[in-house]
């Protein structure tokens, strides 16, 4: 019987390939940040992620992402900037995602706090 695989859930940085892409869209393998419960995920089979990159200047200046350090997940293996503005879903089990770490609560609260002032600025 082959290894179960674990539900992705919110807070978690997994390693995927998003492609196929077109345009402007986040390409590549990256590290991506789930922002969706576990029990979504586990019912729709879909997670909803931000991607995770070592550039993103532009999108840090334009204040739609959050930059994690070293400190900012359980590993601290996992560094960069969480493109706030990407929005995307994903079957990660269909990608073959692997899990990388887990985000800071209070990096989590920052990052969800964004997401949401894009979608409903006030």
């Amino acid at each position: 019987m082959p290894p179960r695989r674990r539900t992705p859930g919110k807070g978690e940085i997994w390693h995927v390939n998003g492609d196929p892409v077109s345009g402007r869209e986040f390409k590549g393998a990256h590290y991506y940040l789930v922002i969706s419960h576990s029990e979504l995920v586990k019912a729709l089979g879909t997670a909803v992620c931000l991607p995770i990159t070592s550039a993103g200047m532009k999108s840090r200046n334009e204040n739609v992402a959050v930059y994690l350090d070293g400190s900012s997940t359980d590993t601290g293996k996992v560094t960069g900037v969480v493109m706030c503005y990407q929005l995307r879903s994903m079957d990660l089990s269909a990608r073959g995602a692997t899990y990388a770490a887990k985000v800071d609560a209070a990096v989590m609260d920052e990052i969800m706090g964004l997401v949401v002032d894009l979608i409903d600025p006030q």
